[in-house]
């Protein structure tokens, strides 16, 4: 009889740990699902807050450097992040440098200093998607060396 009794009583407490094992275990891989959710929404919103702007080189004699927001068509200077630069996948690119016509993403915190050309200092990663074609290229450099030189094209024809 006791022998009984001690069997159920064992029986009874391997189902009890069991269900706090699953339980527990339960809680723990929703909390991990809720957290890859958490990530996905922060990576798409740094996405949609990321600055799309192409590398130009702008100036008459001496030439610069600059970044132009292809969407606001701002001119801005930003030093490329110490970790490198990624390509489209999301591999670092051996060498860091960017060429004429270069098409960027660029992440930060979007505080621009207030300067000419504004200044970009709070980059964290820097994505190249690609190269511009010269007749892609054409406009951005127009505004660019527009601020940069302070000439337009409505200037050279009076």
């Amino acid at each position: 009889m006791e022998k009984k009794e001690i069997d159920v009583k064992f029986i009874v407490g391997i189902v009890i740990l069991l269900v706090i094992f699953g339980v527990v275990g339960g809680s723990f891989w929703n909390l991990v699902a809720r957290q890859a959710q958490k990530d996905k929404q922060e990576e798409a919103r740094l996405e949609n807050e990321a600055i799309r702007a192409i590398y130009v080189e702008a100036g008459d004699i001496l030439k610069e450097m600059v970044f132009v927001d292809m969407d606001k068509k701002t001119v801005f200077k930003a030093a490329i992040p110490k970790e490198g630069i990624y390509n489209k996948n999301d591999k670092l690119i051996a060498g860091d440098t960017l060429e004429n016509g270069d098409m960027v993403k660029i992440y930060g915190d979007r505080n621009m200093t207030r300067s000419i050309p504004a200044q970009y200092p709070g980059i964290t990663k820097m994505k190249r998607n690609g190269r511009a074609s010269l007749e892609e290229l054409q406009p951005y450099l127009e505004i660019a060396n527009e601020l940069l030189c302070g000439d337009s094209e409505e200037e050279d024809k009076k």
